[in-house]
């Protein structure tokens, strides 16, 4: 398989995870958590993909894909792209790569959910809703991370 097709591949595994419904029994939560996490590594592997998409088609050597977003070996306008994303906080790849690290971490990147008995501290949005957010935006931004490759 191509990367570009893996890439395709894990954004469409990380939709279906998303859509999955997590049930009402007593594993729900857990389950919630399961499919948050699984769709939040489909999504980092797939910009893993892409940049070795790109990597591939600038022949750039074997780089773990972190490397390539902080220390790229040449200017490229995609990886640029995604170099600006990633110094805004609040772009989709900023808020992928915060979700990233909590999900490598010891808490992990899921959240218990809040008990109907407890007081809720903050309206925070859902991990599964800023993840499709995350998706969807990673999505429309794909045919722009793909421009060099179709020009080659």
């Amino acid at each position: 398989m191509s990367h570009q097709g893996r890439t395709n591949q894990l954004l469409y595994q990380a939709m279906l995870l998303l859509e999955q419904p997590a049930g009402d029994d007593e594993h729900a939560d857990a389950r919630r958590r399961a499919l948050e996490e699984g769709a939040l590594s489909m999504i980092e592997m797939a910009l893993e993909s892409v940049i070795k998409e790109i990597a591939h088609t600038c022949r750039w050597p074997p780089m773990h894909w972190r490397t390539v977003l902080e220390q790229p070996p040449a200017r490229v306008a995609e990886i640029e792209l995604l170099r600006e994303l990633m110094a805004q906080p609040d772009s989709w790849l900023g808020r992928l790569l915060t979700l990233s690290d909590r999900l490598h971490g010891e808490e992990g990147a899921a959240r218990l959910r809040r008990h109907d008995n407890m007081i809720a501290s903050s309206q925070n949005e859902s991990l599964s809703r800023e993840l499709a957010r995350c998706l969807k935006d990673f999505r429309a931004l794909l045919p722009r991370l793909r421009e060099t490759s179709y020009e080659w």
